[in-house]
């Protein structure tokens, strides 16, 4: 029976959208952790409630705020340490969806938990909100795996960029829901507001379960596993030689390690804004978890715009200049969060501050992820975005630590955020091109990679190498040349050794001047 290319085309499309739709609900609903649990509600719950003046380390008084800047700090530490290795065990079972499934699950149920936390019981509180941040962090290191099954390399910007618009939305529509739950108790069945307030935190788990149900049917996994017959152990270990194998690789390739040392800084900085937001609308400027919660929804609304126009952006333009766009308006925003009032009204000051900077919270995480998914190899994506996930993990255990840390000696909260601009400041540095001089000694225009790279083969004239037979069949050898993203604005040269050891490979110089000849 003949088969149609076009019907073909058609039924690809379809399963495209589909798994598009079914990756964007997995954002929709794990964005119910990240607001109303982390940068919203039970942040704030936390530090003025629960820990408050009473919680104590060693005899000595340990600020709210400062606590639970470290209990993010601890989670991100644990998730730094088992990321790469649980990634590379996904990749090579080929079970990245059933192991995005072991971690969800403790995280959904974690979530649902924290409503035994009453006012004092900051260890309790404490412990479960940091095991239940470590699911959700190793959650994302699969999700984000999943990236680049959802779409064409050309178009996984504006694929990222939409899941994180649908990631937004899902987060804002939950903070409505519990913004009724607290302005309405009664209209719920409950008695007060705190039973209220704990019960927001349920319905961040609940969400967060129901709207993930759909990638679990959507997705299955593609590879046989590789692991059958295997111990555990042995299969660890060879996990942890793939992993030093990779970073080995990644340290040859300059242009990605200044990437990854940038996105280091300045997602330290957005980390540390997400987590301490609301504790510094409440602390500094006295806002109730009300107006918390429609400050939040301000962000959430502008970031899903943003997110998808800086998507498209990072597809057109390239994803270094979205990202330096974003990075330089969080400097200047983060400065100005840090000396808020200066115009006369700290409150309303600081809700510009918030609908400004969600423009750019969405885009620059959407930037920087489909980034990393351009040039990640076939078949090594959990390993990979595992990497991806401790630049971010590690990312987020200095920048709480440094904010909490000056909360703790200066007892001011600004000075925290004046410390988070330099983040920026420092990745921006990072991720800006490099200035090299384009001519040479003899003040001529430098010819243009592919005449250099016809030299080095033997082409003196510098005529573009011709297509010979059996081009196309040769294998690439090299890590650097199966990954697309080396086409990327700044990933194009590659050292000149590399460079050399190809040519000899492909085609012998003597060869190629007789072609030219």
């Amino acid at each position: 029976m003949a088969h149609h290319p076009r019907s073909e085309t058609t039924a690809a499309q379809k399963q495209r959208r589909t798994r598009l739709a079914a990756f964007s609900l997995y954002d929709f609903a794990d964005s119910a952790f990240a607001t109303t649990i982390v940068s919203v509600l039970f942040s704030q719950y936390f530090s003025q409630k629960v820990a408050g003046d009473q919680a104590a380390l060693f005899g000595h008084p340990i600020p709210g705020p400062t606590l639970w800047a470290w209990c993010v700090a601890l989670a991100m530490a644990v998730v730094a340490l088992l990321g790469p290795v649980l990634g590379a065990l996904a990749d090579r079972g080929g079970v990245r969806v059933r192991a995005l499934f072991l971690f969800w699950l403790p995280g959904v149920v974690l979530t649902c938990l924290l409503w035994l936390v009453d006012p004092g019981e900051w260890i309790l509180g404490a412990s479960l909100f940091t095991a239940a941040y470590v699911a959700f962090a190793a959650a994302s290191i699969f999700y984000n795996a999943l990236l680049p099954e959802v779409a064409p390399t050309a178009e996984l910007g504006e694929a990222s960029g939409f899941a994180w618009g649908i990631g937004y939305l899902g987060g804002s529509l939950l903070l409505v829901l519990n913004l009724l739950m607290l302005q309405r108790p009664a209209l719920f069945g409950f008695t007060d507001q705190l039973a209220a307030l704990k019960a927001c935190f349920v319905s961040a788990g609940v969400w967060w379960f129901l709207f993930s149900l759909p990638l679990f049917f959507v997705f299955r996994e593609t590879e046989k596993a590789v692991t059958a017959g295997r111990s555990f152990l042995r299969e660890t270990r060879s996990a942890i030689a793939q992993v030093t194998h990779t970073g080995r690789e990644l340290l040859r390739q300059r242009n990605l390690v200044r990437f990854f040392f940038s996105y280091l800084l300045y997602n330290d900085g957005v980390q540390t804004i997400v987590t301490m937001a609301a504790i510094f609308g409440a602390e500094e400027l006295g806002m109730s978890p009300s107006a918390l919660i429609v400050f939040f929804l301000l962000i959430q609304a502008t970031a899903v715009v943003g997110s998808i126009l800086l998507g498209r952006m990072a597809d057109r333009l390239g994803h270094r200049p979205a990202i330096m766009i974003s990075v330089v308006a969080f400097a200047i925003l983060t400065l100005w969060a840090s000396f808020v009032g200066i115009l006369g009204n700290a409150l309303i000051e600081y809700w510009v501050l918030g609908g400004v900077a969600g423009i750019f919270l969405g885009g620059i995480q959407s930037a920087s992820r489909s980034w990393i998914a351009h040039w990640i190899p076939v078949g090594r994506e959990a390993e990979l975005f595992g990497f991806f996930a401790i630049m971010s993990r590690v990312a987020a255990i200095f920048g709480p630590l440094v904010y909490g840390a000056l909360v703790l000696t200066t007892g001011s909260l600004r000075h925290g955020i004046l410390a988070v601009s330099l983040f920026f400041v420092a990745g921006g540095s990072c991720s800006a091109p490099s200035a090299r001089k384009r001519s040479n000694r003899s003040g001529r225009r430098s010819p243009a990679p592919e005449r250099r790279l016809n030299r080095r083969e033997g082409c003196r004239s510098g005529c573009p190498r011709p297509r010979l037979a059996g081009d196309e069949a040769v294998p690439k050898r090299t890590w650097a040349s199966t990954n697309p993203g080396l086409n990327e604005p700044g990933h194009r040269k590659q050292s000149k050794k590399r460079n050399r050891r190809e040519v000899r490979r492909r085609l012998p110089a003597s060869s190629l001047r007789a072609a030219c000849s």
